[in-house]
């Protein structure tokens, strides 16, 4: 991808792999693109300028509907007989190209404007290792993990709160009264969908596969194509993998689920495999674990996650192997 180094704003802008990858981060391109922007820092700026002008616009959510289309050639359909009546003599002189022209002038700006009265979107990111927290337009609480994105209409309308979220963080969800519209909440979270009405919880979406962890309140968490779905009840995890395409609920410790909002991870029995995994996601590196047998040792700990030097160590003594950080990789043997 050298190619890609010489990018300004506008080059990414015309690239289709990077427009696919926008708008569908979770896709085959996703891992190319998300290594090349960490390994050249220079390009971030341009990069994520393209992002947000792409985000801008929801190409999957809110296509254009075809009786815009519709409505729109007949109205033009109208004025340019209305116009041919009135003015004969005029029209016979005005050259077809011309009149070609100022349709498609019409036809643009009609298009543009229906975008521009598009409800605006936010979309809000966080980087390696850091912790962000965001309040949505109807007060209630969200905080990002590192390296996620949360992303939603900027004032809710109708009857329906949504945010659509890649990679990690835990809801605290307004109630509101009876009287207000907007009782609703939904969450949209790789192939899966999270309900709720007021509650706290903690999604983790990657990779089409989908966790929650629920700590107060009452969800229904559903897969809508296959029309799957079950109701979660306090300290349930639900687990949602698209390859074999079950929903897995338990009962578990919610402390292990949303200690990262302390800048720590708390592992019980973990494979180091998935620690590593975990490690991964929140700083960016690659844990490169270099005996098999050492990928399925079981991990019990707590990590601090603000100082990454002292977090090694730590991860050395339970692995009880060295490890060893060499450039942008974590080498464990």
């Amino acid at each position: 991808m050298d190619k890609y180094a010489f990018y300004q704003t506008e080059d990414f802008l015309q690239d289709e792999s990077f427009i696919n990858w926008v708008l569908d981060p979770e896709g085959d391109e996703n891992q190319t693109w998300a290594v090349w922007i960490n390994a050249n820092p220079a390009k971030k700026e341009a990069a994520q300028k393209a992002i947000d002008i792409i985000r801008s616009f929801d190409f999957k959510k809110e296509p254009v509907a075809d009786s815009f289309y519709v409505d729109l050639k007949n109205k033009i359909d109208q004025t340019i007989a209305g116009e041919s009546r009135s003015k004969t003599k005029a029209a016979l002189v005005l050259p077809l190209w011309l009149k070609a022209a100022a349709v498609l002038i019409v036809l643009l700006g009609a298009i543009a404007l229906y975008y521009f009265l598009q409800p605006a979107w936010t979309t809000i990111s966080t980087p390696y290792a850091a912790i962000k927290t965001v309040w949505l337009p109807d007060s209630s609480e969200v905080v990002l993990n590192a390296n996620s994105t949360i992303r939603f209409r900027s004032g809710f309308k109708g009857d329906q709160r949504e945010v659509w979220i890649t990679g990690e963080a835990f809801f605290k969800v307004r109630h509101l009264s009876i009287a207000t519209q907007a009782q609703h909440f939904l969450v949209h979270a790789g192939d899966a969908n999270i309900e709720v009405l007021g509650t706290e919880f903690n999604v983790k979406s990657i990779n089409h596969i989908t966790g929650v962890m629920l700590r107060k309140g009452k969800v229904k968490f559903s897969i809508p194509a296959s029309h799957a779905q079950t109701i979660m009840q306090p300290n349930d995890y639900c687990l949602y993998n698209a390859t074999p395409g079950k929903i897995i609920t338990r009962v578990a410790n919610p402390v292990l689920y949303t200690s990262w909002m302390e800048h720590k991870y708390r592992f019980e029995k973990t494979p180091a495999q998935e620690v590593c995994e975990t490690l991964k996601e929140y700083f960016g590196h690659d844990y490169l674990i270099r005996k098999p047998e050492l990928a399925k040792q079981p991990v019990s700990g707590t990590l601090e996650l603000e100082n990454e030097q002292q977090m090694l160590s730590v991860l050395s003594e339970l692995l009880n192997a060295s490890v060893t950080k060499k450039g942008n990789d974590v080498i464990i043997e």
